[in-house]
């Protein structure tokens, strides 16, 4: 099957198990990979437990010619979490305009939001549902040679260590 392309290979193997074949476990990969700068700093919390908790927001920029021949460019926001101590330690470093790697997974929730809108002389609230969708980091490595020191970045841990 290596030969093949991962949507053959996926093909071939749902094509087995719908003729009653031997089920084939298939292993899926949620997993990102972004280079950007930090639109602001880190902004560090604590879960009710007490886990330290990193947010921050990422841009991303695909430049490009159009059909002009002219340079476009597009910026691309990404809300990134992650979680523990060792992420924690991070913060300090995690400011605006930092170059970093990040590594994780793509994640998504539901959240509802109270709106407020002017109706005349009168304001109506609404409740708005909104679909989150943020990067849970497991690799932050620090690119920025300004505001890096070596051997201070956090990669995942490996299990059994």
């Amino acid at each position: 099957m290596h030969s093949l392309g991962l949507r053959a290979a996926a093909t071939r193997l749902f094509r087995a198990q719908a003729k009653g074949r031997k089920k084939e476990s298939l292993q899926v990969i949620n997993q990102i990979t972004l280079v950007g700068f930090l639109g602001r700093d880190a902004q560090k919390k604590a879960l009710p437990n007490g886990t330290p908790v990193l947010n921050f927001s990422l841009a991303t920029k695909k430049v490009w010619k159009d059909s002009n021949n002219e340079w476009q460019e597009r910026t691309q926001w990404h809300q990134v979490v992650c979680f523990g101590d060792r992420m924690a330690k991070l913060a300090e470093r995690l400011l605006e305009g930092t170059l970093v790697y990040v590594q994780g997974e793509l994640t998504t929730r539901d959240r509802e939001r109270t709106i407020k809108v002017p109706n005349g002389n009168a304001v109506i609230e609404a409740v708005v549902k909104q679909l989150e969708v943020e990067v849970k980091a497991d690799t932050i490595r620090i690119l920025d040679r300004r505001a890096s020191s070596d051997g201070d970045d956090i990669e995942p841990e490996m299990e059994g260590s």
